[in-house]
């Protein structure tokens, strides 16, 4: 393989990560800006990301720019979270990825009386 090859090759390659690594960003990017909770400049420190890369990723994903302008109006929604009684202690928790009891030690409680 020529050197000449060699080099398109590795800027197509180089080309090809960039291009992935635009796309995660832009996911990330709209994923994060969907939550009230979190400033825009938080989700730029936490994306590694300046304003101007938010500009262009607003123009290459259809999905940011309407984040944005909700964000601007305030019409994004907070979404309240479900709480639950746990079954073991009859506290109120808030459940996480299916959790069924607000603790561990309730877990196996309730696995014993199961």
């Amino acid at each position: 393989m020529t050197q000449d090859r060699r080099a398109n090759v590795a800027d197509s390659n180089a080309e090809q990560h960039a291009q992935t690594i635009s796309d995660l960003q832009a996911k990330a990017t709209a994923l994060l800006l969907r939550s009230p909770r979190l400033s825009v400049s938080l989700i730029l420190e936490l994306l590694d990301i300046g304003d101007a890369q938010l500009r262009e990723l607003s123009k290459c994903n259809p999905e940011i720019a309407p984040l944005l302008d909700k964000r601007r109006r305030g019409e994004l929604d907070l979404d309240e979270p479900e709480l639950k009684t746990c079954p073991s202690c009859g506290d109120w928790f808030i459940p996480y990825a299916g959790q069924r009891c607000c603790s561990d030690e309730c877990y196996r409680i309730a696995r014993v009386s199961a």
